[in-house]
């Protein structure tokens, strides 16, 4: 087992964010949303304050991301997306400690746009 050099964010849709997803549903999409948490990993913290500060410096990340899974035309996401608009749309958990227990090595793959829409019409 392995610790790697990172924590993490979880974070879980909230009312608001559930209803603006409403137009962009699926019959499959109906059953379970607001149980699944996207996890993201952030730079090592040592501290509650310091937590913070990863959330103010990647809510912005975060928040395009989670856009981004239901509605490609950003014409139609909230404006401003400020760090109060996130804490409505999402709860968040924060993890200090993100644990390996896979053998292999870790790998990194950037994913550029026309892949994300393969992707997304491959799970869609």
């Amino acid at each position: 087992m392995a610790v790697l050099n990172r924590c993490a964010i979880a974070v879980a849709p909230r009312q608001p964010m559930v209803d603006w997803t409403r137009p962009f549903w699926t019959r499959e999409d109906m059953e379970g949303l607001g149980e699944d948490h996207s996890l993201y990993l952030i730079p090592t913290y040592d501290s509650e304050l310091e937590a913070q500060d990863r959330l103010l410096d990647s809510y912005g990340q975060i928040f395009t991301a989670e856009l981004d899974l239901w509605c490609r035309d950003r014409s139609r996401w909230p404006h401003p997306r400020s760090l109060e608009l996130f804490e409505a749309w999402f709860s968040v958990r924060f993890f200090p400690l993100v644990e390996d227990l896979d053998t292999a090595p870790l790998h990194t793959y950037v994913i550029d746009d026309d892949l994300q829409d393969v992707l997304r019409e491959a799970m869609g």
